[in-house]
């Protein structure tokens, strides 16, 4: 499969995917032509992600991330690993109302590829790179997109790094694909008590079962170490403690005026 930067024509248009995935609501495949002007500024912050409460990891952010947040499995014929930012729908506890991601926490890759998405049409064997045309980042003041008609380090950049999370959330699904196979995950529930008053329930995510785990294999268990996923594994497990961040965080939330449901 070939990867590539800008395009145009009736390419463009055809590459379009037609469900977009979260923040991304108009997409275009970049193009020298269409977007030469086009400027991405950082520094305008996430108030984007404000909406996310929950995220896909890549493999190797699972460690990392569970650090900072509760980690879960996600259901369904297709699991994957999540990190919970909020337990309201629509809400990132992480994210502040000036757009200032809590200090000090690491942020998921799906937040830092933002506006940037990979384009694959179906059959083809070269993947665009896309950019979120109403994003917040992108406008006249920041770093150029394009010089003289030609991608920048910045594009180039981008497409390095959504190829790379692109690759780590095959290895994540992969990953949460045995879990569930080899039926380690449970259902579980999560019940915040707030210090004011009140109590929210999360509900829909699994979790691994450490007396499931116990009883693996010797060959599996040996044959994940060697996939690295031990540590993941592990990590998920460990990061249950970080409700209570999620808890502490709501509670700031509640002191400024803003109540849980």
């Amino acid at each position: 499969m070939t990867a590539t930067g800008p395009v145009s024509g009736d390419a463009q248009a055809a590459s379009i995917p037609p469900t977009l995935p979260l923040f991304f609501k108009e997409v275009a495949a970049l193009d020298a032509g269409t977007h030469s002007a086009l400027k991405l500024d950082r520094s305008k912050g996430f108030a984007y992600a404000a909406v996310a409460n929950a995220l896909p990891l890549g493999l190797s952010e699972i460690a990392l991330a569970a650090q900072y947040y509760p980690i879960v499995i996600t259901g369904g014929p297709n699991p994957m690993a999540v990190a919970i930012l909020g337990y309201r729908a629509e809400e990132n506890l992480f994210v502040d109302a000036k757009g200032v991601w809590q200090g000090d926490t690491y942020i998921p890759a799906y937040v830092r590829a933002f506006p940037f998405i990979l384009i694959e049409p179906p059959g083809a064997d070269t993947i665009y790179l896309g950019i979120e045309t109403n994003a917040p980042l992108l406008g006249k003041k920041g770093d150029a997109l394009f010089a003289d008609g030609k991608p920048t380090e910045l594009v180039t950049e981008a497409m390095r790094f959504a190829m790379a999370y692109r690759e780590d959330l095959k290895r994540a699904a992969e990953f949460a694909k045995a879990l569930d196979g080899f039926a380690l995950l449970q259902a579980n529930e999560a019940r915040l008590n707030f210090k004011s008053g009140g109590i929210a329930r999360l509900d829909g995510f699994r979790v691994v079962d450490p007396v499931k785990l116990e009883g693996l294999d010797d060959a599996t268990f040996l044959d994940w170490r060697k996939r690295g996923w031990l540590n993941s594994l592990y990590a998920i497990m460990q990061s249950s403690t970080r409700w209570g961040q999620i808890v502490n965080l709501a509670n700031g939330r509640r002191a400024e005026g803003v109540k849980p449901e």
